[in-house]
């Protein structure tokens, strides 16, 4: 009887192997299949072009280095000094071609891959690998558009930051580990001030680990000042640049007065407040970005973790910190109001690397057994459940396939009108002329870039001078453009109409009375297309026969701002 038993329990291990084999050889190919759709969406992507926020970006890098541009001073802009930065070491470096710019982009993600593995390698190498994974397949997923966006670029340091918490319980956490911390994060301020938002967090994880000293309050200071101290110094050094340039109180008036504005406005650039404003964020928040399935694959995968109770507490630290940094990265667009897509890369981030976890279970230690519990199977299940859903996979496939098959043509930016407009100035502009957008993402500025067209003013786009405009600061703004249109005197003004933001709300308008009239005494159209102008300078000749004709005189009103 009892060798029947032994018998009848070996036939069953055996059973469970066999089925233990086949499960692990079935995720293991899935695994693969995600692995190799990341790697041909990677190779897809060098046929992409740039569009949306990372032409004008590129464009104020042109500025910088072919008219010695300094930003604030010479360009108003709202975006921090570490995105300049970063995208005048591109240009410089590799020029300002398309194709350069994605391989950019596909070496920093490799970087964040590594960093990714690195850290997460700690709960296991495929939690790892699939946490790595899952984090391309989402970034690539989102297009062109997304590529090398500021909040993207600023989650890279924030990532490394990750790899200051020990992996291992002898590992002693000095305070080099804080002030690296710190100037990480010090890095992704100056690309987005609120990306310390995680900054507490990783902090603390690093003073738990830390060697329990007699005098805890004074070493808490002691850690806070060396992480401060890292903090402060990309800062600084940031500051003293501006200073240097004569850009420093231009910078602080942006920062100051001029932000506040802009942050009023919601990502459909409305204006708003009070309680509609309230209503609006709390709305917006817990929408998520369209991320909530990821983040419930995140939870599941956290549930797997949280329930093992026989993992080093550097391991349940690091793990905490990767919770809490997907929290509050939930709530980072909150503090912009914007919403947009790329305001949720920091928290796609930690999502994707989180549902990983679903995965901690399956190393080479787990009983055969451990497949049929709870924490085999369905931690898998909801893996490539959330997975699928979040990327919409048979859709991925298909634009896949389309990027493979269409080359770089396709990708054309703004349907074509960024190429066009492009063509007509390269075949038009003299080595002394500028041009004026009065655009914002509509594509002026990016063909700008391609035909290397000087810009006449300080100003990139007009929709500045469209919103509050009853406050002193934008009635200040519109003189200001006013005036540097007169003294520049650009040959082009390219004036987009649709497929262009505009503003709308609470004090705000489209009417700019002195622009027009501009325009109207000084310009003629020279080229009509789909949904923009473009504007020529007249001669002297044709200017002098325009004013002696009898014109409308604007009223006063009309010339203190239209207001």
């Amino acid at each position: 009887m009892v060798t029947l038993n032994v018998g009848h329990r070996e036939r069953q291990t055996m059973k469970h192997l066999t089925i233990d084999k086949a499960l692990r050889g079935l995720v293991a190919t899935g695994v693969a299949v995600l692995a190799g759709l990341m790697l041909l969406k990677m190779a897809s992507s060098l046929d992409w072009r740039m569009e949306h926020d990372t032409p004008l970006l590129h464009y104020a890098a042109f500025l910088m280095d072919v008219q010695d541009a300094v930003p604030y001073r010479d360009i108003f802009e709202t975006s921090m000094p570490g995105t300049f930065a970063f995208h005048y070491a591109v240009v410089k470096l590799f020029g300002y071609g398309d194709f350069a710019f994605h391989c950019v982009d596909i070496c920093l993600l490799c970087v964040l891959f590594a960093a990714t593995y690195l850290f997460m390698a700690r709960f296991g190498r495929l939690v790892a690998f699939v946490s790595t994974i899952t984090f391309g397949l989402v970034y690539l997923g989102c297009g062109q558009s997304m590529t090398l966006q500021r909040d993207y670029i600023g989650v890279i340091p924030v990532a490394f930051s990750l790899l200051c918490v020990p992996r291992r319980q002898s590992t002693s956490v000095g305070l080099w580990r804080f002030g690296t911390a710190g100037l990480l994060f010090g890095l992704s301020v100056l690309v987005k001030p609120h990306l310390a938002v995680a900054l507490p967090i990783v902090l603390g994880s690093l003073f738990v680990l830390r060697q329990h000293p007699r005098k805890p309050i004074l070493d808490l200071v002691l850690c806070t000042v060396c992480c401060g101290t890292g903090l402060v110094a990309p800062l600084a050094i940031a500051m003293v640049w501006l200073a240097a340039n004569a850009a420093f109180t231009p910078f602080t008036e942006m920062l100051f007065h001029y932000i506040p504005l802009h942050s009023a406005m919601t990502g459909w650039h409305e204006n708003i407040s009070g309680l509609h404003r309230v209503g609006y964020l709390i709305e917006n928040t817990v929408m998520l970005g369209g991320y909530g399935v990821l983040f419930v694959g995140a939870l599941f995968g956290a549930y797997i973790v949280a329930e093992r109770n026989d993992i080093q507490k550097p391991v349940a630290m690091s793990f905490l910190c990767v919770l809490l940094c997907a929290l509050s990265y939930a709530v980072y667009p909150t503090l912009a109001g914007k919403f947009w897509g790329y305001h949720y890369m920091p928290f796609a981030y930690f999502c994707a690397i989180s549902t990983g976890f679903c995965f901690f279970s399956w190393n080479s230690k787990s009983s055969p057994r451990g497949l049929f519990r709870f924490r085999g199977v369905l931690p898998i299940m909801a893996f490539f459940a959330a997975v699928t859903i979040q990327l919409n996979l048979p859709r991925y496939v298909l634009s896949l396939k389309w990027d493979l098959s269409s080359g770089v043509e396709v990708h054309a930016p703004k349907g074509g009108r960024v190429d066009e407009i492009a063509t007509w100035l390269k075949a038009r502009l003299r080595q002394d002329d500028t041009v004026q957008p009065l655009d914002w993402t509509g594509g002026a500025l990016h063909a700008m870039l391609l035909s290397e067209a000087r810009l006449a003013t300080t100003f990139m786009y007009d929709y500045h001078f469209y919103h509050h405009v009853s406050r002193p600061l934008i009635q200040e703004l519109r003189r200001s453009f006013i005036r540097q249109l007169q003294t520049s005197r650009p040959r082009f003004v390219i004036e987009v109409e649709t497929n262009k933001p505009w503003v709308s709300g609470l004090d705000s308008n489209r009417s700019f009375p002195e622009l027009k009239d501009l325009l109207n005494r000084h310009y003629v159209v020279a080229f009509r297309g789909n949904g923009y102008l473009i504007h020529e300078r007249k001669t002297v000749e044709e200017s002098s026969s325009a004013q002696q004709a009898p014109r409308h005189v604007p009223s006063k009103a009309a010339a203190d701002g239209g207001l």
